[in-house]
């Protein structure tokens, strides 16, 4: 197992904060996800493909963190923040040894948010990379590309977010 896939002490600074009602952590939350959700629409209405791509990546990540807390609520280990491919994993893992059934069209959506990532890591690390297999890519197309990631992610983000906070509010009532 990865080391960055290993549990540490919830209390460590690199945990999340756990969501209590009321709290300040979930009153700056709700702040930033409007924020957020904002940014994202109005990001594409003004081209600004990089920052909605990145927009929807943190708010994917977060979701999937806190799903992956709700499962092991009230353990003093948690996992740190990661990234969304390994919070996947993770999430994958810990509703199977919890034996949680997450159901076929959110397990979907999961893989939907999987086949995204390469093009949101082109986003990120190769944007400007000129290689044997995109030398025929220029501008038009590269943006091209980044305009169908990013709405595809803002989608994304939306319905991962909608779908696991049902999935949150379900295990919070068993």
């Amino acid at each position: 197992m990865s080391e960055r896939r290993k549990k540490i002490d919830a209390s460590n600074r690199n945990v999340r904060l756990v969501g209590n009602p009321k709290s300040a952590q979930n009153r700056l939350r709700g702040e930033l996800y409007k924020e957020a959700f904002d940014r994202i629409e109005k990001g594409i209405k003004e081209d600004r493909y990089f920052e909605v791509i990145f927009l929807a990546d943190s708010i994917i990540a977060d979701r999937t963190q806190s799903l992956v807390q709700t499962i092991l609520h009230g353990e003093q280990e948690q996992y740190g923040f990661v990234g969304v491919g390994l919070a996947i994993e993770v999430l994958y893992s810990e509703s199977k040894s919890k034996g949680i059934n997450l159901g076929k069209k959110y397990r979907a959506l999961m893989r939907e948010i999987e086949e995204w990532l390469p093009n949101r890591n082109v986003a990120a690390h190769a944007f400007v990379v000129v290689n044997a297999d995109n030398i025929d890519c220029g501008v038009p197309e590269r943006i091209e590309a980044l305009r169908e990631t990013a709405i595809q992610g803002a989608r994304l983000a939306r319905d991962f977010t909608d779908s696991t906070d049902k999935i949150i509010k379900e295990l919070k009532q068993d």
